[in-house]
């Protein structure tokens, strides 16, 4: 069984769409930030206080190790997980890597009026975020891109994926 992997900024929409393409293809799903919270008994902001981002990067390419010896699943990484050391060289060895992209308007506006707040994030503007999202996908742009598949807005549904799936696993015959 394929494991697919979704990558993207935060917000875009990986856990949702990965908790209905893991469903449809009847495998666990998996949210690494989660996964994380749940074995080391913290948040991930408490995490970053407490050991600092390379601290916190080196915990997430262990947690991408431990997935090597699990067969089928759809993992949602968090948003900056691919953009550190070898990371996305390690998502793509470990299965299919799908990069959610998104517009940073789109993607402020999600945030925005997301139910979860996110510690990077709290308290800025609008004006603000959108400048912050903007820095951060010119910066991780470079790792996103490395995926095997982009899906832009109108792609990011399970009907889509399941043509994609479909026509990795089964080629058409000429």
């Amino acid at each position: 069984m394929d494991r697919i992997i979704l990558i993207g900024f935060m917000g875009v929409g990986k856990s949702t769409l990965g908790k209905k393409i893991a469903r449809r293809l009847n495998v666990p799903f998996i949210d690494s930030d989660n996964e994380i919270e749940k074995i080391h008994q913290k948040t991930i902001g408490e995490i970053f206080g407490e050991i600092g981002e390379i601290g916190f990067r080196e915990i997430e390419m262990n947690f991408i190790d431990s997935l090597e010896k699990e067969k089928g699943f759809v993992l949602a990484t968090g948003g900056g997980m691919p953009c550190f050391g070898n990371a996305m060289e390690k998502l793509c060895t470990l299965g299919q890597t799908f990069y959610l992209k998104r517009s940073p308007k789109e993607l402020m506006h999600r945030l925005i009026n997301a139910k979860q707040k996110r510690p990077l994030i709290d308290g800025l503007s609008e004006e603000e975020l959108l400048i912050f999202i903007e820095n951060k996908l010119e910066e991780r742009q470079e790792f996103y891109k490395q995926a095997l598949f982009t899906l832009d807005r109108n792609e990011q549904n399970v009907d889509q994926f399941d043509k994609i799936i479909h026509l990795r696993q089964f080629p058409q015959k000429s």
